[in-house]
């Protein structure tokens, strides 16, 4: 339970990958055989821990997103920006390809990254097709260690929303979403944890190309210094974060190895 509530506190942050949590929980190699036989019984209280995680760190940040909009929209871009770190880390050194998929990601994450985001507001409406999208997509993201499932949200535009739909208790939204988000960790893991391993590069360019363009979508209405020292401890936080998936990595191969 209490692994499941720090779970949902660090998911809810931009850049923060679920897959590195749980490769450093060191129950990665066994979760993903267990879902792929629908056996989810061991970790129902993770589960339950996680959702009252992902409420209470929802509700945090969506009360600051409302107070200190641009405060909290230039620590998330510094959380989101340092996740190219971890995203980028299995890859060869950037050549020719890594360079087209890189830009190809940059302009489409900036193209769909639209204005500045803030808290949505109640006339404001997203689409239950979308949400559902975003819930299948993050959560089967979420469970590839390095890929950050929250900043799905982000390029996808719908961050702000969700924040929204758990302060004001947005029931038909939340289950919308939560209906997509059981979608992908059980339809769409293997596929895309398959596809991943076998375009990683590729898939991981496009991914930091996507990151950096959609990263204009958390930036300040307007510029104050200190808000240079927020980004910094953002960025801090996540890049500091993802160093502990490799050693987590390499403790989990060096098991397999024995």
């Amino acid at each position: 339970m209490i692994k499941g509530i720090i779970l949902g506190f660090i998911i809810v942050l931009p850049g923060m990958s679920g897959g590195t949590v749980f490769l450093i929980f060191g129950i990665y190699e066994n979760m993903l055989k267990d879902l792929a036989k629908l056996n989810i019984k061991p970790y129902l209280p993770l589960l339950g821990g996680t959702l009252i995680g992902i409420f209470a760190s929802g509700m945090l940040f969506a009360l600051f997103f409302e107070s200190f909009r641009d405060q909290t929209a230039i620590f998330l871009m510094g959380c989101l920006i340092a996740s190219i770190r971890p995203v980028l880390k299995p890859c060869e050194k950037l050549n020719l390809q890594g360079t087209f998929f890189l830009i190809l990601g940059l302009l489409v994450g900036y193209s769909m990254g639209g204005e500045p985001i803030g808290l949505m507001v109640e006339t404001e409406e997203v689409s239950l097709i979308l949400l559902m999208l975003g819930g299948i997509l993050s959560s089967a993201a979420m469970i590839i260690p390095g890929i950050p499932g929250s900043s799905v949200l982000i390029v996808l535009g719908i961050y702000d929303s969700i924040l929204y739909s758990i302060k004001e208790l947005e029931l038909l939204n939340l289950l919308t979403f939560g209906i997509g988000s059981v979608m992908g960790i059980f339809l769409l893991i293997k596929i895309l944890n398959n596809i991943y391993e076998k375009y990683r590069s590729i898939i991981s360019y496009f991914f930091a190309g996507l990151i950096l363009g959609s990263s204009r979508a958390l930036l300040p209405y307007s510029f104050k210094p200190y808000l240079i020292l927020i980004f910094a401890i953002g960025f801090a936080l996540v890049w500091v974060w993802s160093g502990k998936q490799k050693d987590s990595t390499n403790k989990v191969q060096e098991r397999d190895e024995n």
